[in-house]
């Protein structure tokens, strides 16, 4: 006998596994497929003796209510991001390498030779604060012409091509892509949906990295999935989606790549949008969503983990935060867990020319490149680490890289913004590439599963009602 689910949440991430679980708690019979053989998504916590580390997406902070309500629920305790000391700064163009403490009161971006950027800042602020991203280009000529433009470009037409450096920096920063490929209209989109550009350079108690989760940011999934039980399936790799006319009236089919069949009322799918070109649709999807598919990319990065048996960064005064426009690290944390069980720093190297680029290189050459900066700013016992780990996570068959979505210049915002979330028959979308707020982070990723879990807990009053 076919068993018929009420809604089968496709991916399970943390967008896909909160919804699933809001919707149990609803009493609807739910399932979870997860093409990998793990859940997590993007998020990916790698046991170390009696710590951990991640992998993938580990940060919150305070303005991020959603995601710390749910740990609360879930009791996962969070500790704060070590921020105490001297953070490196090798971004001039002299090959200087400065440091400043960042929590001093006399702290600015001046102070570190920034201060030609404070005037850019104000622009982005003034425009992004004018651009209504619920509405298309129709309704606001602004957003078109915008997004024709790469953020270098932007720049270098309002007159601040001496920033385009700094902002080449910046971006792989923030979206693991460069100013040069991605549009301004992109650029605001996500600025404001993080509310505001500082808290991504400047690091303190407001920042977008000012707290972690014990026991790894994984642990959200571990804890959700231990409340699902049998209602999540590992190595289910979603091909098919066919919203077909049933017996017990309008289903939709389900198939994967292992040809298993599962039938439910609704869908919510989790897959960033430039996946969905691996999911064939009945009917297909409107021309708007497949744009978006086809024409998003996502960013890329490396994330490297350097462990160590000691923490001398920090008895050195500094606290293990680089920030650099000569790679091929360009920003490193302090990567400790809270008891010290695991001594570690982690580095990014972001961008689609850079991983093109050290991946041409052997993994040895690689870390040696890397130890090497390290020691420049914090000694040679930077040079003697007792684990050196990699994710490549560009090389992620079910994320093609990370941190998100990102949009190139054209009119794929302007034209196709309103389509990421609209609901396709009974195919509903979530995950972080859909949420308005905190987009591209874990914060992101829940906020899109409590609108789509709204919007079917409301599809499902009105088909009560026709009864």
């Amino acid at each position: 006998m076919e068993i018929i689910y009420d809604t089968i949440i496709i991916g399970g991430g943390m967008s896909g596994l909160k919804t699933a679980y809001d919707l149990k708690k609803s009493n609807f019979k739910i399932l979870v497929l997860e093409a990998r053989n793990r859940f997590g998504g993007r998020t990916d916590s790698i046991k170390i003796g009696d710590g951990w580390v991640d992998a993938g997406g580990q940060w919150l902070g305070k303005k991020n209510p959603n995601l710390k309500q749910l740990c609360n629920e879930l009791k996962l305790e969070t500790y704060k991001q070590f921020y105490q000391g001297k953070t490196v700064f090798d971004i001039y163009d002299d090959g200087l390498i400065k440091s400043f403490d960042e929590s001093s009161p006399n702290f600015d971006l001046c102070e570190i030779g920034l201060g030609y950027i404070n005037p850019i800042i104000q622009t982005i602020k003034e425009v992004g604060k004018n651009i209504d991203f619920s509405k298309c280009s129709k309704e606001s000529p602004i957003m078109l012409s915008l997004e024709k433009l790469t953020v270098s470009e932007w720049l270098r037409v309002c007159g601040y091509g001496e920033s385009v450096k700094f902002f080449i920096w910046f971006c792989k920063m923030s979206v693991a892509s460069s100013s040069d490929d991605i549009s301004i209209l992109f650029f605001f989109k996500y600025i404001n949906s993080i509310n505001g550009i500082e808290s991504l350079f400047i690091s303190d108690d407001d920042c977008t990295e000012s707290d972690r989760i014990i026991g790894g940011s994984s642990m959200v999934s571990e804890r959700i999935v231990s409340f699902l039980k049998d209602d999540c399936k590992l190595n289910c790799e979603v091909t098919l989606i066919d919203q077909i006319s049933h017996k017990n009236g309008r289903l939709v089919k389900i198939t994967t790549s292992k040809n298993e069949i599962y039938y439910c009322r609704n869908v919510v799918s989790t897959i960033p949008p430039m996946l969905l070109k691996n999911v064939i649709f009945k009917p297909d999807l409107p021309i708007e969503k497949q744009r978006l598919k086809n024409e998003m990319e996502m960013g890329n990065t490396i994330k490297v983990i350097v462990i160590y048996d000691s923490v001398f960064w920090r008895d050195q005064g500094y606290n293990g935060k680089s920030q650099s426009f000569v790679g091929p690290i360009y920003q490193s944390f302090d990567n400790c867990t809270n008891d010290l069980s695991v001594k570690s720093i982690i580095g990014f190297i972001n961008g689609k020319e850079e991983i093109k680029y050290w991946y041409s290189k052997s993994l040895e050459e690689r870390r040696s490149a890397v130890l090497n900066q390290y020691s420049k700013y914090w000694g040679p016992k930077a040079l003697n680490p007792i684990h050196y780990i990699e994710r490549n996570w560009s090389l992620d068959k079910y994320s093609a890289g990370c941190f998100m979505g990102v949009c190139k210049s054209g009119d794929i915002i302007s034209q196709c913004n309103n389509y990421y979330t609209q609901p396709h028959g009974n195919i509903h979308w979530a995950g972080t590439e859909t949420s308005t707020q905190w987009y591209g982070h874990m914060e992101g990723a829940i906020t899109s599963s409590k609108r789509v879990v709204n919007e079917i807990l409301k599809t499902s009053l009105k088909s009560k009602s026709k009864l």
